[in-house]
C-alpha cells in the first residue's frame, strides 16, 4: 500500500473520534459528566461487575487515568466500587440509580452522532465500512498489545 494512502486514513480515522469526542463532550455537559467520561459510564452500564483491569483493557487506557476518573465518576454518583469477593484486591464497577435514569437519553445521542456520520450511507456501505473498520481495529490492536508489552 502507498504510504501516503495509509497516513491519508490514519488522519481521517483520528480526526473523526476527535470530532466525535468533542460532540460527546458538549452534549454530556448537562448531565455533569466530564471529558471522556461518557466511555467509561457504557462500558460499566452494559457490562456491569466488571473491574477497573478489564475497563482498562476495554478501552485502551492506561490503570492510572482509569482510576482517576473512575474516582470522579463515583464522587458525582455514577457509579459504585464493590469489592469482589473472589478476589479481595479487586473493584467491582455498578451503575448506580442516576447512571441508569440517564442512561438511555446518553445513548440517544450517541445513536444520533452514529446516524448523521452515516448519512447517505446504504445499508451494505455501512456493513461493510463496519467489517474495513473491524479489520483495522484488529490490526491496531495486535499493534497496541505488543508496544504494552515492550513498555512494562
Amino acid at each position: 500500500m502507498d504510504n501516503s494512502i495509509a497516513r491519508r486514513i490514519n488522519r481521517e480515522i483520528i480526526t473523526i473520534s476527535r470530532c466525535i469526542s468533542y460532540i460527546r463532550n458538549i452534549q454530556f455537559k448537562k448531565y455533569n459528566i466530564g471529558r471522556g467520561q461518557h466511555a467509561f459510564l457504557t462500558r460499566i452500564y452494559e457490562n456491569p461487575g466488571l473491574n477497573q483491569e478489564e475497563l482498562s483493557y476495554m478501552l485502551k487506557i492506561d490503570k492510572t487515568t482509569v482510576a482517576k476518573s473512575l474516582k470522579r465518576l463515583e464522587e458525582n454518583g455514577f457509579i459504585r466500587k464493590v469489592k469482589s469477593q473472589e478476589d479481595n484486591r479487586q473493584w467491582l464497577l455498578y451503575p448506580t440509580d442516576k447512571l441508569i435514569s440517564i442512561y438511555h437519553k446518553l445513548e440517544d445521542m450517541i445513536i444520533s452522532t452514529c446516524s448523521n456520520a452515516l448519512a447517505g450511507f446504504t445499508d451494505d456501505e455501512s456493513t461493510e465500512l463496519l467489517a474495513l473498520l473491524q479489520r483495522v481495529k484488529d490490526n491496531v490492536n495486535e499493534d497496541w498489545k505488543k508496544v504494552k508489552s515492550e513498555n512494562k
